[in-house]
């Protein structure tokens, strides 16, 4: 699979009268990177994912290669872009597998390569390794396996934007590794995949890149170990916190405490 790089430029966005992003541009995010957007609550993460997967308007430009993803058709949009929200819709009577075939037959591009639709649905679950869930109905999963599913919803139709909106925060620590070593994978197949992450360890661990938002805007944006220092930590979170070798020599952070604000109350 091969890309184009999506560029974002000038991107304000908000809702009702109130912006969220302001003027946001980004260097190109190319093919073959895991992105992480990172940052406090409020920063934008969501935000950002919702105008590039077309769910909420903005103005500025947005564009994966040639497409205009502001003004894009649905269809054309839909044959490349997918969006994973934090959470499925509830009370859908489906199945695990059924939502999965629903999810392909939304897309333009039905079974990529005249693969049956179950087939190549099955195969989405057991990458995602919730086979065994095939015939669960939606409605009686639990938060973590609602994940799994949303997320096989999004990687079946192949895209090359995955986008990703905070995919590991009900799963447990094995699930956890599993779908960022999937997003991993899928990256590596040529496609562009943007993650919105709480967990700066996850991000230090898996994203080729980090953007730090905060305010609407990138704070800083870079390697994992260029973005996540102790002066970004203490300016976007108001924490004491640093990047310490873990045992296997890998960086983890470590939060010393807060850092106490001029005039707020301690709790």
């Amino acid at each position: 699979m091969t890309a184009s790089p999506l560029t974002i430029g000038n991107l304000t966005a908000g809702y009702r009268r109130h912006p969220v992003l302001r003027g946001l541009t980004l260097p190109p995010l190319v093919p073959g990177t895991v992105t992480a957007l990172v940052g406090p609550n409020g920063a934008g993460k969501s935000t950002l994912l919702k105008v590039l997967a077309g769910l909420l308007p903005a103005t500025g430009s947005v564009a994966l290669g040639d497409l205009d993803l502001l003004h894009a058709p649905l269809a054309a949009r839909a044959r490349r872009v997918t969006f994973m929200p934090q959470t499925l819709p509830q009370r859908v009577g489906l199945s695990v597998l059924e939502g999965v075939i629903s999810a392909l037959r939304a897309s333009p591009l039905e079974a990529p390569g005249g693969e049956p639709a179950e087939r190549l649905a099955l195969a989405t679950l057991e990458r995602v390794g919730i086979r065994e869930l095939a015939l669960t109905p939606l409605d009686h999963l639990s938060g973590g396996e609602r994940q799994l599913a949303s997320l096989a919803q999004a990687v079946v139709r192949r895209p090359t934007l995955l986008l990703l909106d905070e995919p590991t925060s009900a799963l447990d620590l094995r699930h956890q590794v599993t779908v960022m070593r999937l997003v991993e994978d899928l990256a590596a197949e040529g496609r562009i995949v943007v993650v919105v992450l709480h967990d700066l360890n996850l991000a230090v661990r898996w994203a080729g890149r980090v953007v730090v938002l905060n305010h609407g805007t990138p704070d800083a944006d870079g390697s994992p170990l260029a973005t996540i220092t102790p002066d970004v930590l203490a300016r976007v979170y108001g924490v004491q916190a640093r990047l310490e070798a873990a045992s296997n020599g890998r960086p983890q952070v470590v939060v010393d405490g807060l850092i106490e604000l001029a005039g707020a109350p301690r709790s």
